[in-house]
């Protein structure tokens, strides 16, 4: 392990025993405020027009480019989790998986990085301070290394410039196709149902 990540490690994690209402807090952020990505990205879809579903349609390709390499990065470099070693205060359970690169923070940044890509600077700036509350979170937690974060942030990037440019390439077929499967799978059954419940 890098003893530069380990020193600022526990420069973030080493109070944090001592502050049971920042601990809650930091609880807080480092479970929920991921939710918001899902919700969000359903609010676009369902009620917005054509230029939001695509901004939706590309935040989830970035997505899941995002997961795919946190996960191919973990399978091939495993990097223990601080409580594992163990170092510093654990106050999350968290289970055993590989610690690079948070996959909570690769979420917000994957995000933040689209937008930012896509000319949508101040929603980029909102969502990338929320991913900062979140990557300080998990460090203070015990359950991250800072590197982790750092590393999500890079590969968030990354994803979201694939994204980009894949939406700029062929995003308006994507987006018919998408709209389709949506509306004969999704939104018509529902309507019938709804109507049936009239």
């Amino acid at each position: 392990m890098n003893e530069l990540d380990r020193e600022l490690f526990l420069l973030v994690n080493s109070a944090s025993e001592t502050n049971s209402i920042v601990s809650f807090g930091a609880y807080l952020i480092a479970k929920y405020i991921i939710f918001a990505v899902p919700m969000g990205l359903a609010a676009l879809w369902i009620a917005g027009g054509d230029a939001a579903r695509r901004l939706a349609l590309t935040l989830f390709v970035a997505l899941v480019l995002s997961v795919l390499s946190s996960f191919a990065i973990g399978s091939i470099f495993p990097l223990q989790r601080p409580f594992l070693i163990p170092l510093g205060h654990n106050l999350m359970e968290h289970r055993a998986s590989p610690s690079f690169p948070s996959n909570h923070a690769l979420v917000i940044f994957s995000c933040a990085w689209t937008l930012f890509f896509m000319a949508h600077r101040w929603q980029a700036v909102i969502i990338a301070v929320a991913g900062l509350l979140v990557a300080w979170s998990r460090v203070y937690l015990g359950v991250h290394w800072p590197f982790d974060m750092m590393g999500a942030a890079i590969v968030a990037g990354i994803a979201a410039l694939v994204a980009v440019a894949m939406n700029r390439s062929f995003g308006g077929d994507a987006l018919a196709a998408t709209s389709r499967y949506y509306e004969t799978f999704i939104e018509r059954p529902v309507r019938r149902g709804w109507e049936r419940l009239k």
